[in-house]
């Protein structure tokens, strides 16, 4: 079975896992989907980790600015296009857009997750390789403070939030 088929099998009890996560993280998911979630730099390892361990694999890594008052005073922001308000802090969130840094996982990965089978220590490897870009950014000369990483992830397209922030 692919590792979509495995997904869509289980496609309730998996989006509890990836909601609760995303709430327990206090990540915020962009859309209506589960692209460009949102998540505090502090705590995007911990929430890779747990949507490792629920069989989730994260194909992108971008970029979105937390601009609030005090970061506009220390970093210049906002750093990119404009973007929703945080619901779980002060301000807003500014997408740094597609032409900046981004990470993705390579063609063959991508085409393995969207027709192959995928082992659990494949996703933890996935996964790890998405955080170890992030680590590394994160002291890269074009890093903000004010940056925050958010995670795509590889799901089903027809996939919708069913609870947490779900507008």
């Amino acid at each position: 079975m692919s590792y979509l088929e495995g997904l869509r099998q289980r496609n309730i009890e998996i989006q509890n896992k990836i909601e609760s996560s995303l709430e327990k993280y206090q990540s915020y998911p962009v859309g209506t989907g589960y692209i460009d979630i949102i998540t505090k730099h502090e705590l995007s390892e911990k929430l890779l980790h747990d949507l490792s361990n629920a069989g989730i694999a994260v194909n992108a890594v971008t970029w979105w600015c937390h601009s609030t008052e005090e970061n506009k005073d220390l970093y210049g922001c906002p750093h990119g296009m404009g973007g929703p308000k945080c619901n779980c802090c002060n301000g807003y969130y500014s997408e740094m857009g597609l032409d900046y840094e981004t990470y993705e996982i390579s063609e063959t990965q991508y085409n393995t997750l969207e027709t192959g089978t995928v082992t659990q220590e494949e996703i933890h490897s996935i996964n790890q390789a998405a955080w170890n870009y992030i680590r590394e950014f994160s002291n890269n000369e074009r890093f903000s403070n004010c940056f925050t990483p958010a995670l795509w992830l590889h799901v089903p397209d027809e996939w919708k939030r069913i609870k947490y922030l779900n507008r």
